[in-house]
């Protein structure tokens, strides 16, 4: 199973350099081969999940066989197999979007990016080592920064390079984090991190936590360092948006929370804790309000994607395993919601020219499947029960009661009456405004967009199969001796650990 779990990193770097020979042979074969490589790579990570699920053990990657902390290693555990899954198919549902909704030329470029981002994403949640974290999120970043000036307008160049701004800075801070903790430990493996965080000095610990969280919260959207995301969202593709907030965010909200818990045994680190708790409170409470003044559907979106991963930021703060586990089923259900969301919005955009609120009116009359979705969607995430979003913001606000912090819950309860107004008022205009011709919609999007909304509802009447595999993800992340115990340190490190 090492064989195929290595091939999650091997097949979408070898395919897009693949891509410009496909091109010579055939330029009308990118897309379809695209949308091939996808199913491919979802198809390996369902085995993956199975295995890890099945047999309770993660799958270790050795590169070169060498041992870490020497070698480097991949660590596919709970966590990593279950959002591995998410991320493949996620790309595959977007890779046959994108044969609809991509008509501006290179293609081939596009593609190469398309599967350099799930492969960065794909990397991040997957390494063992903090250097190797941070070439993965630039993997994510550079292609992100391409994708989004793809379109190739005014528009989409100011998003780009407001990313890439506020991107060089994230990777600044996050390069000296490394810095700091590799001079007070001498070592970049994870596990080997963990086992040492006790010895570190508190000074470098706090400082260098702060950084690399800092240096995390560009794509994981936290504020301050958020200002690109809606831009980006807005003009970057469409199936690239939906590939933005399903899984590029997740994969940097996963980081945040590996690093934060490896380094738990550090003294300050509550300090670091309250640090995170602030920037994922400010980032819901900005998002929450912007999103409420928009008249662009999709900009509506972003801005609502960066309130729920605050909220996830703010369950990851709370220093506990429920708290762990609520966030890891809120990024799970807003992964699923959002891509549904991005895709309806985007089709429409393609459909009807554009993603203004008027656009929408009538939608329910005009394409009546997309707007199911788009309600399904709304419904879902301002956390009504029966949707899958009810039952992670219940478990979100469970934790918060446990570890005291009664003011988390007024949080959540307030952005889910803001978001009420703005989805009920976006339902309204689909359903209950203007008229228009029917469109005749595409089968396979219609397809994906039920399949994503059935999947919404399955998960809101029946929480607990999924439930129980979230905690097994959370404690993953959350129960560090074990995720030491779990890695085959080399040597002298091992017999360490026995001890």
């Amino acid at each position: 199973m090492n064989q195929y779990a290595s091939l999650l990193i091997a097949l979408p770097l070898f395919s897009a350099f693949f891509i410009p020979i496909l091109k010579r042979i055939s330029k009308n074969a990118v897309m379809p081969f695209l949308a091939f490589v996808t199913l491919i790579q979802t198809g390996i990570a369902a085995l993956v999940f199975k295995e890890v699920y099945t047999t309770g053990k993660p799958i270790i990657v050795l590169a070169g066989g060498f041992k870490p902390p020497v070698g480097i290693n991949l660590y596919i555990g709970h966590f990593a197999a279950l959002f591995v899954l998410v991320i493949a198919a996620v790309s595959f549902l977007m890779a046959l979007f994108s044969i609809k909704a991509v008509s501006i030329e290179p293609k081939d470029k596009y593609a190469m990016l398309f599967l350099l981002l799930m492969l960065g994403a794909t990397g991040m949640i997957s390494t063992g080592d903090i250097f190797n974290l941070f070439v993965f999120m630039e993997i994510t970043a550079i292609s992100a920064y391409a994708l989004t000036a793809y379109n190739k307008t005014g528009e989409a160049s100011e998003a780009a390079l407001k990313y890439v701004v506020l991107g060089g800075v994230g990777s600044s801070f996050f390069l000296v984090g490394i810095a700091l903790i590799y001079g007070s430990l001498g070592t970049l493996n994870m596990a080997h991190i963990a086992q040492l965080a006790g010895l570190i000095n508190p000074t470098a610990a706090k400082v260098g936590l702060a950084l690399l969280i800092f240096g995390l919260a560009v794509e994981a959207e936290q504020f301050p360092l958020n200002a690109w995301a809606p831009d980006a969202y807005q003009e970057a593709p469409h199936p690239v948006t939906a590939m933005f907030s399903a899984f590029v965010v997740k994969a940097s909200l996963y980081a945040i929370g590996r690093i934060l818990y490896i380094l738990s045994a550090a003294e300050g680190w509550s300090s670091i804790l309250r640090l995170l708790i602030i920037l994922g409170t400010l980032t819901v409470i900005l998002g929450e309000m912007s999103a409420l003044r928009q008249t662009n559907v999709k900009r509506m979106f972003a801005y609502s994607s960066i309130a729920q991963v605050g909220l996830i930021a703010v369950g990851l703060a709370l220093g506990t395993a429920a708290g762990v586990s609520a966030s890891v089923f809120h990024m799970f259900n807003h992964a699923i919601v959002k891509a549904l969301m991005f895709l309806a919005v985007g089709y429409v955009a393609v459909e009807l020219g554009g993603a203004e609120i008027d656009k929408f009116e009538g939608l329910g009359k005009r394409m009546p499947v997309t707007a199911f979705a788009i309600t399904v969607g709304a419904i879902s995430i301002i956390g009504i029960p029966l949707f899958n979003v009810f039952w992670s913001k219940i478990q979100l606000i469970l934790a918060a009661l446990n570890a005291q912090y009664t003011w988390v819950v007024a949080l959540i309860l307030g952005a889910s009456l803001v978001e009420a107004t703005y989805y009920i008022r976006l339902i309204h205009s689909i359903w209950f405004k203007g008229e228009g011709e029917k469109v005749k919609e595409n089968t396979v999007l219609v397809l994906a967009m039920l399949l994503l909304a059935a999947l919404i509802i399955v998960v809101g009447i029946y929480p607990e199969p999924f439930w129980d595999i979230i905690q097994k993800a959370g404690s993953d992340i959350f129960n560090v001796a074990q995720y030491v115990k779990n890695v085959p340190l080399m040597g002298l490190f091992s017999k360490w650990l026995k001890s």
